[in-house]
């Protein structure tokens, strides 16, 4: 039993490693990702904090996929709030990872 549940297990993770599961809105598609030096004439929108599953079944995914599903739901959110770019207020942790708002385009 403990194989059986060692190999499925092992299976998921397979399968799981280099998936992204957060799709980019059409309107998430037009949202820049930015450097704190690059947005000094842009309008400040409030920031968003975005949170993904960080580990599936107990086991770490990749942390590029985590930093990517973040990235991509911190560019769909940005559209909701009125502004066209984002910038990461430092690393993903536990899955978790603030970002600024603006907008940069017509402010």
């Amino acid at each position: 039993m403990k194989i059986r549940l060692l190999l499925l297990s092992a299976l998921i993770a397979s399968l799981t490693a280099g998936c992204t599961w957060v799709k980019l809105s059409p309107q998430g598609e037009e949202a820049r990702v930015l450097k704190p030096n690059q947005v000094s004439s842009c309008k400040p929108m409030g920031t968003t904090t975005v949170q993904v599953a960080a580990s599936v079944l107990g086991i770490p995914r990749p942390q590029r996929d985590v930093a990517h599903d973040l990235q991509v739901m911190a560019r769909n959110a940005v559209q909701n709030a009125g502004g066209d770019t984002i910038v990461p207020e430092g690393l993903p942790v536990d899955g978790r990872q603030t970002f600024a708002m603006y907008r940069c385009i017509n402010p």
